[in-house]
């Protein structure tokens, strides 16, 4: 029987930080760009809006196939074929994915089995998410030290493997720090670069 953490002598983290690989918003001015950017900014627009006008059109095409291709599934089920197949256009064709997944339940959702197909069926068909649980970060953080020293009560080969390697992110306020450590704009952006700062258009 493994013993539990605490009596190993050294402190396990179970918080490993995986080994590969927010500034306060402010009122942003505005610049005016040379021409081919002006022009490249005019082109993303319209092609934004096109998309957008597009992705409705498609919506509606789609939720179409898709309430066509449930209601087919589901018949295919009872005959039992429950993989994915293919629904042919006239000159193109789409498939339906068939996964062994589902979106989250809520304790609402999971009522709404019991009620209408019974305690039994919830208890076969619905599980626990535990890939779901999140801690609270602000909670997570102000308490790190404590939280890791109640886990050590778990057995070493247990807390060693219980959390999936967490990642690294900036500092809040990073973009201003790295201005110390970088003498012209070209190596700052190299270093924000390296920092992953999410930066985007919209």
């Amino acid at each position: 029987m493994a013993k539990p953490a605490e009596k190993k002598g050294k402190k396990v983290d179970p918080f490993k930080t995986r080994k590969t690989k927010t500034t306060e918003a402010s009122d942003s001015d505005t610049i005016t760009p040379p021409e081919e950017i002006a022009v490249a900014i005019d082109a993303f627009r319209e092609c934004q809006d096109q998309a957008k006008h597009f992705e409705g059109e498609a919506t509606i095409h789609k939720d179409k196939i898709m309430q066509y291709s449930t209601e087919e599934y589901t018949r295919r089920v009872f005959n039992g074929m429950n993989k994915s197949f293919k629904l042919l256009g006239e000159e193109t064709m789409v498939t339906y994915v068939v996964m062994d997944a589902s979106a989250g339940l809520s304790e609402e959702d999971l009522e709404a089995v019991k009620e209408r197909w019974g305690e039994k069926a919830a208890e076969e068909l619905v599980t626990r998410d535990l890939a779901s649980i999140r801690f609270n970060a602000e909670v997570f953080e102000a308490n790190y030290d404590e939280i890791v020293e109640a886990l050590q009560v778990l057995p070493a080969n247990v807390l060693d493997n219980l959390f999936k390697p967490m990642l690294m992110k900036a500092k809040p306020g990073a973009v201003e720090a790295a201005k110390r450590y970088t003498k012209k704009p070209e190596e700052l952006r190299e270093l924000l670069r390296s920092l992953k700062i999410k930066n985007y258009i919209r």
